[in-house]
This record gives C-alpha cells, structure tokens and sequence, in this order.
C-alpha cells in the first residue's frame, strides 16, 4: 500500500544530484502538458532536475513544485487515484501559494494505471497546474497521448547522448565551421572512436570500463520490465532468441518470414505475426527501430523488407559482441539515431542500386545520404552510384556520402556530392 505522506516527505527533503545540462530541455508550456519520452536511463529523470533547477533559478518557490517517479519502490503498482492521493497530501503537507502556478512533474507515468484519463481530467481543471510528464514506452506519443490528450501535449523525444554533447560533457569547446582544420581535431576524432564503440549511455559516458556490464543489465530490464511485463508476454526465450537475431542483423535487410525458419532451424516454432508483434514490442521500449525501403504505394512501402536499427551503438555491441568488428555497420547505425534524434522522417531507397537513407518532408524525399567506411576502389563506384540512383528517383540535386576520414566535394553527372566524415557531419546537425 502507498504511503502517499511519506512519498511526498522525501521529495520535500530531496536534494538534488549533481548533473550535465543537454541539449534538449523541456519548455514548459501554460496552454500543453509536456511529455518527454524515450528509453530508460537516456536521463528523463535528470532532464526533470535540470527543468526544476531552471524554475527555482527564475524565483518559483520549491513549495510550488511537485516531482514524483514513478518507478520508485514507494510508489511501485500506483494508479490513477493515487496521484490525486499524492496530490492532496502535497496540498496539505506543503502548502504551495495557488495563486501562482504549480509544476507537477510525474516521472515514468506508463506505470501508473488509467494515468491519461487522470491527467486529462487534471488538464481540464486545475488550470494553474502544469503537468510535465515523463515515459519510456514509444506508444505514449501515439496511441495514448494522441487518443487520450489529443491537442493537449506537446511531445519532445530523449535518446541517449549525441555526439556534439559527449564531445560537450568531455568539455571540449569547438567551432563547428572550422574544427576539421583545428589543433583539436586529433582529439574530437579520439572522442569519437569512444562514442561509435560506446554509445551514448550517461552512465557509460562516466563509468566506460563497465559498459558491457552496465549496458547489458539495460537490455535485460527491456527486454523484462518494458516488454514481458508490460505486454504479458509467456514465452521469453522465443522472444529473446529473436532480439539476438535481430541485434546479429542491425543495419541490414530483414524478413520476418526468414527469421521464422532461422527460429525454427533453432528448434524454435513462431508464427510471422508473432514476429511481427514482437517488433512492435521492442520498438515501443525503444530497443530497436524498423525502417522502411521507400514506395510511393503506402501498400507497397508497408509490405516491404525493413532494415533493423539499434538505440544505441554501446548497447548493440555489450549485447552482440561480433558487431564490434563491422566498423561499417556501426556508422550506419548511428547516422540513423542521428537522424531520429533529429525528429526526421526516414526510409531507405532500392532500386537496382540502394542507398542507405532518404529523409521524406512535406510529401516528398528532400535528402539523401550514403554511409561507408571507406570509398576505395572496390567499393567506390557501386556507393555513389546507389546515392545517385536515389537522386535522380526523387530530384535531388545534392547528396551526402558519410565516411570514417574523407572529405571531398565531388559532381557526378551535374549532381553535388559532399563527402565528409561521420564525426563531422554529427557535430554539425542540429
């Protein structure tokens, strides 16, 4: 049973933990409730400290702010009535000044029963509360903030750590426009091979040597507490046998009509449609993203092959210890983190050739860009001419291949092709 008192107590005592600032921050909105989602320990939690931090810097007393995680022991198995509990014995115990506005951040509401017909009904009439929450499942930016809140949220994403921060956390300051001919540029490209093998983990980024051990006991939480629990999931081993699969084809095409007979050539009978509800899972935890080849048919694009991609390079290698040897691969999949964490929408083009990803905008390709870890001579011709082929299918004029080292500008039949580094185009986005 809740102690609703004894919750609220220890965030009256609560003394903030020291913390880095990210790039992303939540702007606290008096029309929307704000929710920030993502998967666990990207640092929602901290992101809510740093947002705290900010009030109590602008004058908002701490009596007029509220945080509660959900995830913690005492508050384990809550439901809807209990954060109106929660809040009573805030009002009572607390005594914040109702004439200002009141912040309640909510932190993991996935795990609070009926939480959005709650918060919708909060919306609706404490006018002089902002709700700020916070959730580790994919599904609260579509199904129950879209259903439930329809037009009362504004949705912000946190993935681990970008480059540009892990380069800003390792307090390295830089000129994007002229790093590539600066004296720290042999040091960026050093903290890079660090982020490519280890990700962006916060609690990797301090503690590097134990990333497998870490990392590992992140996917085991996934894989139990986002995706088993959550989704009654009965038959684990099938489920996990298919997440290795999948971690073993990160970056590559995948069928799920193959990945039955690979399971089954294991011993192990399931069903296409299991398959294809256990992707669902492991995106709506986060732990993998499907992207799709582009067809102007929705038909088409929905029947097609997908390629597979981790949330975090770090984690793909503590959990798949072979992908560490594909340099190629890991690129891939971290220009295509970039590229979500950039909010773009992204599919990847095959014709007679393939390119690795076309970025689609107000109904149309508005980018391409090929990953390769070197062009040589051997592989050189077949990259640009698969990037070309993209080009010419939706007429783009300038395309982009991503490198290890080299950086060149290039015309290919009357189109630009700007070759660069990984490492450069990462600290360049936005």
């Amino acid at each position: 049973m809740i102690d609703h008192k004894k919750a609220v107590v220890y965030w009256k005592e609560f003394e903030f933990p020291q913390y880095k600032e990210r790039e992303i921050s939540i702007e606290i909105n008096r029309d929307f409730i704000i929710a920030v989602i993502g998967p666990r320990r990207v640092g929602k939690t901290y992101l809510c400290y740093q947002a705290i931090g900010d009030l109590l810097k602008k004058g908002v007393p701490k009596s007029n702010i509220l945080y509660l995680n959900f995830e913690d022991d005492k508050l384990l198995g809550a439901e809807a009535k209990d954060i109106s509990l929660l809040l009573e014995a805030y009002y009572e115990m607390y005594a914040p000044d109702k004439k200002q506005e009141i912040y309640l951040f909510l932190d993991e509401i996935q795990n609070v029963k009926n939480w959005d017909s709650w918060a919708r009904t909060a919306y609706d009439s404490q006018k002089n509360v902002r709700l700020i929450l916070t959730g580790s499942s994919s599904k609260l930016l579509s199904r129950e903030l879209s259903t439930s809140l329809r037009g009362r949220v504004i949705s912000r994403e946190l993935f681990p750590l970008s480059f540009r921060e892990f380069v800003h956390w390792k307090n390295i300051e830089y000129e994007p426009k002229t790093i590539k001919h600066s004296k720290q540029k042999p040091e960026i490209k050093k903290i890079y091979e660090e982020y490519l093998a280890c990700g962006g983990y916060p609690s990797v980024f301090f503690q590097p040597a134990l990333r497998d051990t870490i990392l590992q006991s992140y996917y085991e939480t996934m894989i139990f507490r986002d995706i088993v629990e959550r989704h009654n999931v009965k038959e684990i081993k099938k489920l996990k046998l298919l997440a290795g699969l999948i971690f073993e084809a990160t970056a590559k095409e995948i069928s799920y009509n193959k990945l039955a007979n690979k399971l089954k050539s294991l011993g192990f009978n399931i069903s296409k449609n299991t398959i294809i509800e256990y992707m669902s899972y492991f995106e709506d935890s986060y732990l993998f993203f499907q992207n799709m080849k582009y067809e102007y048919s929705l038909t088409k694009q929905m029947g097609s092959i997908k390629k597979a991609y981790c949330i975090d390079n770090g984690l793909l290698n503590a959990v798949s210890f072979k992908f560490s040897e594909d340099r190629g691969k890991l690129m891939e999949n971290l220009a295509f983190i970039e590229l979500k964490r950039m909010g773009k929408t992204v599919y990847y083009h095959k014709g007679k050739l393939e390119c690795d990803f076309v970025v689609h905008e107000k109904g149309k390709i508005v980018s391409a860009l090929q990953v390769s870890e070197i062009l040589s001579e051997e592989n050189r011709k077949r990259e640009i001419e698969g990037l070309i082929e993209a080009m010419k299918a939706y007429g783009l004029k300038e395309g982009t291949v991503l490198t290890d080292n080299l950086e060149e500008d290039i015309v290919v039949e009357g189109r630009d092709i700007h070759i660069m580094p990984i490492w450069l185009w990462l600290l360049l986005q936005k």
